[in-house]
């Protein structure tokens, strides 16, 4: 997908603009995909944890609130993952601070964006040299 690598470029970028010291900021993943999905949460979502993890710094993980009674941790990333109906994929990534938020939104509304990525890609390849490529160098990001 496209808008997920995009939005991920989006996320490293927001927790590290946003992470300066004395700054509290706190991590919110919220992912939603269709009910045969079975891993949760999903692999984006973790990636998205990773990237936000890599510019903020660890305070652990935590999945779901329930049975969390207390203050949320400092540098604690939460995980929230939906599993209903024919949704192909949606992450929601919030930033909470006080006094204001930021939250990144990406949603594939049908599968077809993961083939036309795919599709980027192996346009991009057409000519290069053999080596190891990312979607990142597809979209002009690294």
């Amino acid at each position: 997908s496209l808008a997920v690598n995009v939005a991920m470029e989006l996320v490293a970028r927001g927790a590290a603009l946003l992470g300066r010291p004395g700054v509290r900021v706190d991590a919110e993943i919220v992912e939603c995909h269709h009910r045969h999905k079975e891993d949760a949460p999903s692999g984006t979502a973790l990636k998205f944890g990773s990237l936000v993890e890599g510019a903020l710094g660890g305070g652990g993980v935590a999945h779901g609130r329930e049975g969390r009674p207390g203050a949320r941790p400092a540098g604690e990333i939460g995980y929230h993952a939906v599993r209903a109906g024919d949704n192909p994929g949606e992450h929601t990534i919030l930033f909470g601070l006080d006094g204001e938020s930021l939250a990144v939104n990406v949603r594939a509304t049908s599968r077809d964006c993961y083939a036309r990525g795919a599709l980027a890609a192996a346009a991009f390849l057409v000519g290069r040299p053999a080596g190891l490529y990312s979607m990142a160098d597809v979209l002009g990001l690294g």
